[in-house]
């Protein structure tokens, strides 16, 4: 990131960290507010030579990227700060007028800070100089009360796809994150892979915050607006989490972890204590962010079978997703403290 734009990455940061998250309607609002201009200034500042001419036209990797309009492709690291800043904009544009709970808002905005730094460089100033900052584009006038509200369906449509954005953004860095602590281990630089793995930690909270931001919004209306939207003909194949290309491959970097890191937490902790509880905590929270993910499903599915299950099956979509927990927390049993002893005798496959 340029020199110019650091200070205000560094503004952006600091607003984000005082974000109120269990404060009162008006100065969560508020401090949101702040936080997304701060971001569209972001925007402004990085340079204009860094925008993609037009990302939709990279080819889509999975009907999942097609459908959420997402792309991966190697990019300059110009080109990342500003996707990820585009990306972080939106998301606090949206989430000035999200239903989501204390600890959500938190989480997520505690990620998106971290996105920042990562961009910035941790040394970064992080100083709210009030100066004034506005934010581009259409969003800056939606606080002109001549300008006609969004209608609310279309609200919840937009922010279906702009918190999956989202979460495909703490995705990537955590996956980034966390393979570069795998190499530190391999150097036998424990210090920077537990540094790392903390980082990775606060992505992973992330994760299940941005789920909820992207999926507040009325059951009917998922039910019978956004729900169909995910079949053919609309889409060429039933779209599945499973085929998310980029959580999948923070999936593998936690299989990659574990390969580099097998010792069990009571052996680590040991000889190695911060590392051993840094890889626990994320470990812990790659499981709550499982569980979460069956909370999340179930108040807009119910039990309606996922749009990959055929209607022979004894399962549902929660029920999968339940397996799906039960097996992680089997997995990560010898590495975490406080194991769930039921989990563990569940029969392999």
């Amino acid at each position: 990131m340029s020199d110019s734009a650091r200070p205000v990455a560094g503004r952006l940061a600091a607003r984000l960290v005082a974000v109120p998250a269990f404060g009162t309607v008006e100065t969560r609002t508020a401090a949101l507010r702040a936080a997304a201009h701060a971001a569209g200034a972001l925007v402004a500042a990085l340079p204009v030579a860094d925008s993609l001419a037009d990302p939709q036209e990279l080819p889509a990797k999975s009907a999942v990227q097609g459908y959420f309009r997402v792309r991966t492709a190697d990019l300059t690291a110009g080109q990342a700060a500003r996707q990820a800043a585009e990306v972080i904009h939106r998301g606090l544009v949206d989430l000035r007028d999200t239903p989501l709970a204390g600890s959500d808002i938190a989480r997520e905005t505690a990620a998106m800070q971290q996105v920042v730094m990562d961009l910035a460089g941790d040394d970064t100033d992080l100083t709210d100089d009030g100066g004034e900052d506005v934010e581009p584009g259409a969003d800056a006038k939606t606080d002109d009360p001549s300008v006609t509200p969004r209608r609310p369906e279309d609200m919840w449509l937009a922010r279906w796809i702009t918190g999956h954005h989202v979460h495909v953004l703490f995705n990537v860095y955590a996956t980034f994150a966390l393979r570069s602590a795998s190499q530190a281990l391999r150097d036998g630089d424990w210090p920077e892979a537990a540094a790392l793995l903390a980082r990775t930690t606060v992505y992973v909270q992330g994760f299940p915050a941005a789920r909820a931001h992207a999926a507040a919004l009325p059951a009917e209306h998922y039910a019978n607006a956004v729900r169909p939207t995910m079949v053919p003909t609309v889409v060429p194949v039933p779209l599945s989490g499973s085929a998310h290309l980029e959580y999948r491959a923070y999936r593998k970097a936690v299989e990659e972890l574990i390969d580099v890191l097998p010792e069990p937490v009571e052996e680590l902790a040991l000889h190695a204590p911060e590392l051993a509880f840094a890889r626990e905590a994320l470990l812990e929270a790659d499981l709550i962010e499982a569980e979460r993910h069956v909370c999340l499903v179930e108040p807009v599915v119910g039990s309606a079978r996922s749009l990959v299950q055929p209607p022979t099956t004894t399962d549902n979509a929660v029920s999968v997703l339940r397996a799906m927990r039960h097996t992680r927390a089997a997995s990560i049993a010898p590495y975490v403290r406080f194991k769930d002893t039921l989990a563990e005798k569940l029969p392999d496959g």
